[in-house]
């Protein structure tokens, strides 16, 4: 007899409107939102992602220019033409580049992050669709003496 086995953690998590709304999120920032028909969320969204993605195009090129002026006074020493003669010395230019390599670095993670909140944004948005927050909703809190044992106590009932 075979036994059929239930998909994982993982292929469960992608199946239903919350697992699409997260599986389009994740093919094309937004798109997820764009399922769920909160076209408001778009302009945050973007500007969310913007924001690390400009991050990593600056401290790339500043990166760059370091680095180039670096490897240039290295290997022309003082007959070196680059941008910094006179203003900084190697370690200085060195301090430098390794400070914007580090900020490149965060700034790929930070885009990372941001894209994988899209998705989770999405997915959760879809799952509180499905929540009942109609007027009948309630909270009665009173106070419970156990007769048993010595004790006090505090009954909560959600109707």
């Amino acid at each position: 007899k075979s036994k059929k086995s239930s998909p994982g953690p993982i292929r469960n998590m992608f199946r239903g409107k919350p697992g699409k709304a997260l599986s389009y999120s994740l093919i094309l920032p937004g798109l997820g939102q764009i399922y769920n028909k909160r076209y408001w969320k778009l302009p945050i969204v973007y500007s969310a992602l913007a924001i690390p993605v400009y991050s990593a195009y600056f401290n790339r090129k500043e990166y760059i220019r370091f680095r180039d002026a670096y490897v240039m006074r290295i290997d022309l020493g003082e007959n070196s033409t680059d941008e910094f003669q006179g203003i900084l010395s190697p370690s200085g230019i060195k301090l430098y580049r390794d400070i914007y390599d580090k900020n490149l670095q965060r700034s790929y993670l930070a885009c990372f992050g941001v894209y994988l909140l899209i998705g989770i944004e999405a997915f959760v948005d879809r799952h509180l669709m499905t929540f009942d927050v109609g007027d009948d909703l309630s909270l009665h809190i009173k106070p419970q003496l156990d007769y048993g044992t010595a004790g006090l106590g505090l009954c909560l009932k959600i109707n």
